[in-house]
Order: structure tokens, then C-alpha cells, then sequence
């Protein structure tokens, strides 16, 4: 099995392949504060010379598993009703 380096700095691209998702969702996690920018020892953001944010893959992973447990609870939620009922 192949260890992982936890603390890589990743992009968002790299990390939406490593989540399974696409890049636009980590972008989203980022903006709804599910998925936090890695920072420094001084508490600084890192980000590319571009101004492009790096985030952890620690922090990849659980922002996956936490939005993935919330769709499995919106999912468990919904209750199935019959074609009959949906008619206005």
C-alpha cells in the first residue's frame, strides 16, 4: 500500500482527482469554508505565484468525508413518495 505525504501541498486540480470530485467542488469547499487554504508556520496562506491557494491532503480528506456524510444524510432524508403524490 503506498503512503501518503498528508502535508502536500496540493492544488485545487490535483486535489478534486485525489477527492474524486471535480475541481469546481474543492473550489466550492474553499469558498463555504469546508476546506481551508494550508498555511505556513506564520499562519500565512500558500499560495502559487499566481495567487492560486494550496490546500493540504489532509485537509482534502476530511472535507471529502464530510460532504460526502452530509449527502448520505440528505439521501437518507428524503422520503420516496408515489407518482401520485407529487401532482399538484
Amino acid at each position: 500500500m503506498p503512503e501518503f505525504d498528508m502535508d502536500a501541498l496540493l492544488t485545487a486540480s490535483v486535489a478534486a482527482k485525489y477527492a474524486g470530485v471535480t475541481t469546481a467542488a474543492v473550489c466550492n469547499w474553499a469558498a463555504r469554508g469546508i476546506l481551508p487554504v494550508a498555511t505556513d508556520e506564520h499562519g500565512k496562506e500558500i499560495r502559487d505565484g499566481r495567487g492560486r491557494p494550496r490546500y493540504r491532503l489532509l485537509d482534502v480528506a476530511k472535507a471529502e468525508r464530510r460532504t460526502h456524510e452530509r449527502a448520505r444524510q440528505m439521501a437518507e432524508r428524503i422520503t420516496r413518495r408515489a407518482p401520485s403524490d407529487l401532482a399538484a
